[in-house]
């Protein structure tokens, strides 16, 4: 993970609470891990100096929510944390938790640090003592952990004055790649609520296609939020 000079992604980085614990550490159960929206962890040391910097990625959720924009943005708080942070090196990470607290451990030798944009919670685990693994960051998508928790994916109406709300975005594209086509007949409506981009391109795929179109916006356009302009990204 090359450090930038650059960083564009406002960072506030705050102590964690005693039962926040738990999102600094892998879950054992998947189905706890998806639920997490967990995107995956960046395990970190400062080497034998105590001033370089080591990393290894590891994945959670088959890698399924690593995306460029997740990509990206980590890179920045990553930055940030190293430019001015408990990242820098090791005698700056154990000045910073001893002056800001944090402690998630009963031994006092970890302490937790989260970080939160519009989309993403990064959780820093560190344990500023030589020979260890000094950093532990945990990465969560919020969309992802909303739709885990029942809020709507999409919703759909029809003619009728009959509503559904989707909370599982594979059956929120069954239906609309159903129903579209009978639009006209039926009164048939839908709208995306989700901001996953992902599922929102998965859903303008699927208009695109009824009119034997292709959609001209990449996976990255929806990440930069460009598509929210389309005349016809919903109906």
């Amino acid at each position: 993970m090359k450090q930038n000079v650059k960083v564009n992604t406002p960072i506030h980085i705050r102590p964690a609470s005693h039962e926040e614990a738990g999102l600094f550490y892998s879950q054992m159960k998947e189905t706890e891990d998806a639920a997490l929206g967990t995107v995956g962890h960046v395990r970190m040391d400062f080497g034998s100096s105590g001033k370089g910097f080591y990393h290894t990625w590891w994945p959670h959720n088959d890698d399924q929510f690593n995306t460029k924009e997740f990509k990206g943005e980590l890179q920045e708080v990553v930055d940030a944390l190293r430019a001015d942070g408990p990242l820098k090196d090791l005698a700056s990470m154990r000045s910073y938790c001893y002056r800001n607290g944090g402690g998630i451990t009963e031994d006092g030798r970890c302490f937790g640090y989260i970080v939160e944009t519009e989309h993403y919670r990064y959780c820093l685990r560190c344990t500023p003592s030589p020979g260890d693994y000094q950093g532990y960051l945990y990465c969560y998508d919020l969309r992802q952990q909303q739709m885990a928790q029942g809020k709507p994916v999409g919703r759909v109406t029809f003619a009728d004055g009959s509503r559904m709300d989707y909370t599982d975005a594979q059956e929120y594209l069954r239906c609309i790649q159903e129903e579209l086509p009978q639009h006209s007949v039926t009164g048939f409506r839908y709208e995306t609520l989700t901001d996953d981009p992902v599922v929102r391109k998965q859903v303008d795929d699927i208009l695109f296609d009824l009119y034997g179109e292709e959609n001209p916006q990449s996976l990255a356009d929806y990440e930069n939020g460009s598509n929210r302009d389309m005349k016809m990204g919903g109906m």
